[in-house]
């Protein structure tokens, strides 16, 4: 039987500012953690907290997990685990060694484009119509007027096809993960399922602890603060998080939601600004005006 979206509430909209905020935070405590640690390693950190977290909250609240023999849903839960987190993680660390953070930020701003097209063959009521597309085409447009002053500085811009085609891969992931959420057995509980993939995450990402790491560290931070912010960022951008976009997800469609995430650096700026001293830019405002107006038509299809 098809499940039908809901129209989200004042309730759904506060949660998806509180999704925002959080995916936004981590761009400080990632900022941070990695002045001490590596890339791997602050992953690794991030997910196994993340891990503990849900893992404390499922124990205390006595939510049922599925059973090991379940192979269709801890086979999900692995796939969004892997496909939502670990792959993308990798793909664009890789690929932002040899591309400016402007563009790698365009390229994933299709993430939501992604969505919608594979949500159009794969979703019950997630067909694209012309009113569906122009919000997801504002919410792309609105990114790139944010990053449109740091574009023009580039000047011969000149990166492999491979690193250009990792951030596309990683978009594509990230779109692909919220799918397979959306796609997942109702029956199962939010947090469980949070938990299921971000432990299974946790594990995938351990055998990369031992890669030879050569990283050169800033450690213009305290490493307790590296360490503070890498456990932070399990707790928060991680396992809270993981439960809201489940949540959200699964009631108000997966293309909503990943619309709504052009909104993360909005937050990313105004922590930039307010504890790292970073300049906003001056397009900033019709940046947000712009992707609004593609989330507010996203929410007038969901009543027709």
């Amino acid at each position: 039987m098809e499940q039908q979206h809901a129209i989200p509430k004042i309730t759904d909209w506060a949660l998806l500012a509180l999704l925002v905020a959080l995916w936004g935070s981590a761009y400080g405590l990632n900022r941070v953690a990695v002045a001490n640690l590596s890339p791997i390693a602050v992953t690794a950190i991030r997910l196994w907290v993340g891990a503990g977290f849900l893992g404390a909250i499922v124990l205390f609240n006595g939510i049922k997990m599925p059973p090991l023999s379940n192979i269709r849903a801890w086979t999900s839960m692995a796939a969004t685990g892997i496909i939502g987190s670990l792959l993308p993680f990798f793909l664009i660390a890789k690929a932002q060694v040899h591309v400016p953070s402007a563009v790698a930020a365009i390229y994933l701003s299709a993430s939501p484009l992604a969505v919608a097209a594979l949500a159009h063959f794969l979703v019950p009521n997630e067909k694209i119509t012309k009113i569906r597309a122009l919000g997801v085409l504002l919410g792309l447009v609105g990114i790139v007027i944010l990053f449109l002053p740091n574009l023009m500085q580039i000047e011969n811009f000149s990166s492999p096809l491979w690193a250009q085609a990792f951030l596309i891969i990683g978009a594509f992931c990230y779109g692909l993960a919220l799918i397979i959420v959306r796609l997942t057995s109702p029956s199962l509980d939010p947090i469980g399922i949070s938990f299921g993939f971000v432990l299974c995450s946790a594990i995938a990402s351990t055998p990369f602890l031992f890669l030879n790491q050569t990283d050169e560290f800033a450690r213009n931070y305290d490493i307790i603060a590296s360490w503070i912010c890498a456990v932070l960022l399990g707790i928060g951008p991680t396992a809270i998080a993981s439960i809201l976009y489940v949540g959200a997800a699964r009631k108000i469609g997966p293309v909503m939601v990943s619309n709504t995430s052009n909104l993360v650096p909005f937050f990313a700026l105004a922590v930039g600004f307010l504890i790292f001293h970073e300049a906003i830019p001056a397009t900033a405002i019709w940046a947000l005006m712009t992707i609004l107006c593609g989330v507010y038509l996203l929410q007038v299809r969901a009543k027709t």
